[in-house]
């Protein structure tokens, strides 16, 4: 497995164990009478979806889509290394960056917070980028005469 798939998967796993432990603090606070303020079920869920599910199946998809041999000749077929580590570090610094700045730009609206928040939704809009260039070039490329 390529190492860009396996740093997508593994991250994928770790945002995984954090979800739910978010999850189950969420729940023991609930039950103590104490619920935790709105924005950080929306963290939890924004952890669980771009976090786990999102990593894990760009992972996948970087791993087990048709290769483009005629795109990528250097890769035999698979997509620039620089570029699936360039989208791995956009999307996962702008979820960190969101996963902080959202609960500090709730609670005080500070400018720096917004202005961080905007930041990080840029980052993750251009790691989703990246990855959807390098998913459409394996996808929809004609076919060399071998792989016919």
């Amino acid at each position: 497995m390529p190492f860009a798939s396996r740093l997508f998967l593994k991250t994928g796993i770790l945002y995984l164990i954090i979800t739910f432990i978010a999850g189950a603090v969420l729940l023991v606070l609930e039950a103590i009478g104490r619920p935790a303020p709105q924005i950080i079920s929306v963290e939890h869920g924004h952890a669980g979806f771009v976090g786990w599910l999102l990593n894990t199946v760009i992972g996948v998809a970087l791993w087990l889509l048709p290769l483009n041999r005629r795109r990528f000749p250097e890769s035999q077929g698979r997509y620039p290394e620089r570029a699936a580590r360039t989208s791995f570090y956009l999307l996962n610094i702008g979820l960190a960056l969101r996963l902080f700045c959202e609960p500090w730009f709730d609670s005080t609206h500070y400018a720096t917070a917004g202005t961080l928040l905007v930041i990080a939704a840029v980052l993750q809009l251009a790691g989703i980028a990246a990855v959807a260039w390098i998913l459409w070039q394996r996808i929809f490329a004609p076919p060399l005469r071998s792989e016919i």
